[in-house]
């Protein structure tokens, strides 16, 4: 038994290394980020890619990230809010708007640890939202309220 505990814990610190290795190929201008070659690598160390993520409805996305240690999803929170505050998916930014509020939302109710850089992230990805929603009802014509 201990020997499976030391493979998951070894297994869960490779997944977040790679993406705090990510998140550093974002932040430093002197490496190259490809959201092409992130999905295909997250995609080959967990059982689903970003773009799969982005596309799945709400149930869908909660069964698939269901069992997910809390670790990787803070990290790859991190990752979701780099890509975000970076506008490199201006077309899918709804998408990666409303997948991080329901892993935001996931973590909230699986862990009993606040973290105050998960709620700065969660305001931000709010903001979007607020902010996509009066762009949409503006070009739309139609009210804030109306809109669901």
């Amino acid at each position: 038994m201990e020997y499976k505990n030391d493979f998951l814990e070894r297994e869960i610190q490779k997944i977040t290394l790679f993406l705090r290795k990510t998140l550093s190929k974002m932040v430093n201008d002197d490496d190259v980020f490809s959201l092409q070659v992130f999905n295909e690598e997250l995609n080959g160390k967990l059982d689903f890619g970003f773009y799969e993520l982005l596309d799945l409805k709400k149930e869908d996305l909660k069964a698939k990230i269901e069992g997910v240690d809390v670790l990787i999803l803070e990290e790859l929170l991190k990752v979701f809010y780099q890509i975000g505050k970076s506008k490199m998916i201006t077309l899918e930014h709804s998408k990666l708007i409303k997948s991080s509020l329901i892993i935001i939302e996931e973590l909230e109710n699986n862990t009993k640890v606040y973290s105050l850089e998960r709620q700065q992230i969660k305001n931000y990805f709010k903001s979007e939202k607020k902010k996509l929603k009066a762009y949409f009802c503006a070009h739309n014509n139609i009210t804030y309220n109306e809109y669901n």
